[in-house]
């Protein structure tokens, strides 16, 4: 089975925009026409967002249709406060069996802001079933603090803790347990504390970008975060991980595009997009 997964910073809906910043009524349309264009036809999408405002999470909801469902709270008071990262998914192709939200921090039970973090910050961990072939898949989006370098560092351990639990955690045989993916803007190129965490040889943790070669790779796979325009150093920031499994295949990665003739950028971030290959029939138990 071939699962697409995509994950986009679509920027805040800022009442003043930076400049070379257009508001988001003006964003939307074209951002919700890209992630239409890479989603149509392939049903067992997943879509990890960042930095999405309510009205925002509404937006989407309308421009991507009722065939697709989300999961994720926002990270202020577990509604609708704050800045969310959802996971959107096909309700026609996946049940969701299990969810939650957790913050990054020492409590993560409850919203709360952790170390020496900015900003509430959250993870959304979704376990997903498919309808047809009742292979399960386990998706997180996530994004760090943009100041807190410690918090960043000790939001890496947390992910990986969560994911393994999950990961162990689905019941079944070895062999049953659902492929781990993990997407978001975590504020650390590869050479800061918090990517080198992740990515440590014991987590089994893989950048999906690594494991597809450079010349099947679409795109600049070196810039995922651009700004409006301005001096702000360009740079990738914005990663898919995926736990390291033989039964699993990565096929493609790109980096789209966010910008284009009319000069006028979906967000701040590009979308990540890669297709990997998994069972059809990695099913698990859940609860």
């Amino acid at each position: 089975m071939l699962v697409r997964l995509i994950t986009f910073n679509i920027r805040y809906a800022a009442t003043t925009p930076y400049p070379g910043e257009e508001l988001w009524s003006v964003r939307y349309p074209k951002l919700c026409a890209q992630l239409n264009f890479i989603t149509t036809g392939l049903p067992s999408a997943f879509i990890c967002l960042q930095e999405v405002l309510h009205s925002q999470l509404t937006d989407i909801e309308s421009g991507l249709g009722q065939s697709w469902d989300h999961i994720g709270q926002g990270r202020d008071d577990g509604k609708t406060a704050g800045e969310f990262s959802p996971v959107f998914f096909r309700s026609d192709t996946w049940i969701c069996t299990r969810n939650q939200t957790l913050w990054l921090s020492e409590t993560p039970d409850t919203p709360s802001k952790g170390w020496d973090a900015d900003l509430n910050r959250v993870v959304t961990v979704g376990l997903f079933q498919h309808k047809d072939t009742g292979t399960s898949v386990l998706v997180m989006s996530t994004h760090f603090d943009h100041r807190g370098e410690k918090a960043r560092e000790e939001s890496a351990k947390l992910l990986v803790k969560i994911a393994h639990t999950w990961y162990h955690d689905t019941g079944g045989e070895q062999e049953n347990q659902p492929p781990v993916f993990l997407g978001g803007d975590f504020n650390s190129t590869p050479d800061g504390k918090a990517y080198k965490q992740i990515t440590l040889p014991e987590t089994g943790m893989k950048d999906i970008r690594d494991l597809v070669a450079k010349e099947k790779r679409y795109g600049n796979d070196e810039i995922t975060y651009t700004s409006f325009g301005g001096e702000e150093r360009q740079t990738r920031i914005d990663f898919l991980f995926t736990l390291e499994s033989p039964d699993i295949t990565p096929r493609t990665f790109a980096i789209l595009p966010n910008r284009f003739d009319d000069g006028i950028a979906l967000s701040d971030h590009r979308a990540v997009v890669a297709d990997v290959e998994i069972p059809a029939h990695a099913k698990s138990g859940s609860r």
